[in-house]
């Protein structure tokens, strides 16, 4: 029997017509020169944000002590910009030396890998609202891209300069052959205090190129490469979030040698955690592979994180309450309270909701 559908032709046609219809959907409603901005925050969500009274804040709008709020029906409109001057001025100027989170002396910048080869685990949106979390609250944040997806680097909007087609994602960085500066790579977002690495499809030919390399050479350098990457911007931030591919390849281990602590998000459903007992069980003849070349990778802490949770449904608790049993002190489900503070996340218990 002959088969008369062409994979090739298929592939091809429907890429082209998807990739032109997006990009006239996108052209209509975001225009080249469109940027994303952020909105202005009021007095009281300042108050919020930097842990003090609405009173406080509106005092020291009167003494005119910080940057000048605009005024809008009668009401004092703060930029994220202005709101990182004012806590910045007020840790330095009076007794609030608690309002600047940001790490000094000797604590080090945390490099966080979101990881679980499960696909729809939320690690983009535990990424995202991670990094959002902490820059609001002054931290200087870096989100590395490590999808070729994409998805985290498309759900922060049209950025400057950027092309994934021209060599502008973390790949660039890494590869074997002339890696640029890791610098060159970073952009700033809507966010103050929140920059990304961006991701694109070129970041597949790093799995090429170790195994390239790996032949040639026989070693374990590769898993050095985003840590080497890393490392030349690591003074500029307090967190470093990497947001890994749903799969356990050569990019995933290299990032989990990169970080100083792993979160796994875990949907509350039975095939979500049998994939994650899976990926631990791979993971670890991975991490034993590793140990026995000396290049082992330790880190202050690992959490498992549940997500797409609903405590109204009864298979989902059951599978909760299993995960509390097994996990136990790795389980973390108020993440961004109750872990991160000022870089001492191995100092930190994970409570229940």
């Amino acid at each position: 029997m002959t088969r008369h559908l062409s994979s090739l032709a298929f592939m091809e046609n429907f890429s082209t017509k998807l990739e032109l219809a997006l990009k006239n959907l996108s052209m209509a409603q975001f225009p080249p020169d469109a940027r994303r901005t952020m909105r202005k925050f009021t007095s009281t969500e300042v108050a919020a944000l930097l842990g003090v009274t609405e009173a406080y804040i509106r005092q020291v709008a009167a003494k005119e002590q910080g940057p000048e709020p605009e005024i809008a029906n009668g009401r004092r409109l703060y930029s994220l910009e202005q709101v990182l001057e004012l806590r910045m001025a007020l840790a330095a100027n009076g007794r609030k030396k608690w309002m600047n989170p940001r790490r000094t002396g000797n604590e080090q910048c945390q490099i966080v890998a979101v990881t679980n080869f499960k696909g729809g685990s939320s690690k983009t949106s535990t990424t995202i609202h991670l990094g959002h979390y902490l820059a609001l609250r002054g931290y200087r944040v870096l989100a590395v891209d490590l999808d070729p997806q994409a998805s985290l680097t498309a759900l922060h909007g049209s950025l400057p300069e950027f092309d994934y087609r021209g060599g502008d994602t973390l790949y660039s960085a890494i590869r074997f052959d002339d890696p640029i500066p890791t610098k060159s790579i970073i952009h700033k977002t809507h966010i103050a205090g929140f920059d990304v690495i961006c991701a694109g499809l070129e970041l597949t030919e790093f799995e090429t190129s170790v195994a390239l390399e790996m032949r040639r050479s026989g070693g374990t350098g590769f898993l050095l490469r985003v840590s080497q990457a890393l490392e030349q911007v690591v003074d500029d931030y307090d967190f470093i979030l990497m947001d890994s591919a749903p799969s356990l390849n050569f990019l995933t281990l290299s990032s989990l040698t990169a970080a100083t602590g792993v979160i796994i998000p875990v949907p509350a459903h039975m095939l979500d955690v049998d994939s994650t007992a899976k990926f631990l069980e791979l993971a670890a003849s991975y991490m034993q592979i590793l140990d026995e070349v000396g290049t082992s990778a330790h880190w202050d802490f690992a959490k498992f994180l549940i997500t797409k949770f609903e405590p109204n449904d009864h298979p989902q608790a059951n599978m909760s309450a299993l995960m509390r049993q097994v996990f136990r002190r790795e389980f973390a489900l108020e993440l961004c309270h109750q872990i991160y503070r000022r870089s001492r996340c191995a100092d930190v218990e994970a409570e229940s909701l």
